[in-house]
């Protein structure tokens, strides 16, 4: 595990599971601190996203060399398709790959370095505050009822009830493929302050977690 990068602008971490709300926290987080936001899913799901379009076949990941400029334009309609199940589950398998993770960590971390903004940034994903990030100034873990975060996905991609199932059981898969994969898995560190967000509002979440950013960061 990687963990001697030593962060040159302050960093606010937050790894999560699926759908927990990582993602909503981190921009509001973001526009009430005015650090920059790095969804480092987004860069898994951009590196799926580029390599199904030239091949199916996921065990010839390192064979390609993927191009990361659509990532600095990303907009609603690109960012839809990054979204899709098929993204969604290469990106969870890409992400086992440990010459796809190096290269990424590396990426993540110059973001982090040179902020556009330069106060510092929020960055959210799955292995931010263990590996890549490991000495942010304040880390979070963010987590959910595994049926609520399915219902959540339903409701983000429109998708009727009876598909509630089948999501639930590929939701039940990419924790397994988080929490079990040998390089950088989803784990909680014994410095994150956790929070379960399964029964209170996303604006409650951002209070709970605006109060633990205060108390470790002058961003004012």
């Amino acid at each position: 595990m990687l963990t001697s990068f030593q962060n040159k602008k302050p960093v606010i971490a937050i790894d999560g599971t699926a759908s927990s709300g990582k993602g909503t926290l981190a921009i509001k987080l973001s526009k009430s601190t005015g650090f920059d936001h790095l969804d480092s899913g987004l860069l898994y799901r951009v590196y799926a996203y580029e390599f199904l379009k030239r091949s199916k076949d996921l065990s010839k990941v390192e064979n390609v060399t993927i191009d990361f400029s659509m990532f600095n334009s990303l907009d609603k309609r690109s960012i839809k398709n990054l979204r899709s199940e098929e993204v969604s589950k290469a990106a969870s398998l890409i992400a086992k790959n440990t010459h796809v993770r190096k290269s990424l960590i590396n990426i993540q971390r110059k973001i982090a370095d040179h902020p556009k903004g330069g106060k510092g940034s929020v960055i959210d994903g799955r292995d931010i505050t263990s590996v890549i990030i490991p000495k942010a100034e304040i880390k979070f873990y963010v987590d959910a009822n595994i049926k609520i975060r399915a219902k959540r996905r339903q409701d983000q991609l429109k998708m009727p009830n009876e598909k509630f199932q089948e999501i639930l059981v590929e939701m039940k898969k990419r924790d397994e493929n988080d929490k079990k994969r040998k390089i950088s898995p989803l784990v909680k560190t014994s410095d994150s302050f956790f929070i379960d967000t399964s029964h209170i509002s996303e604006d409650e979440v951002f209070k709970i977690a605006l109060r633990e950013v205060k108390k470790k960061i002058d961003f004012i």
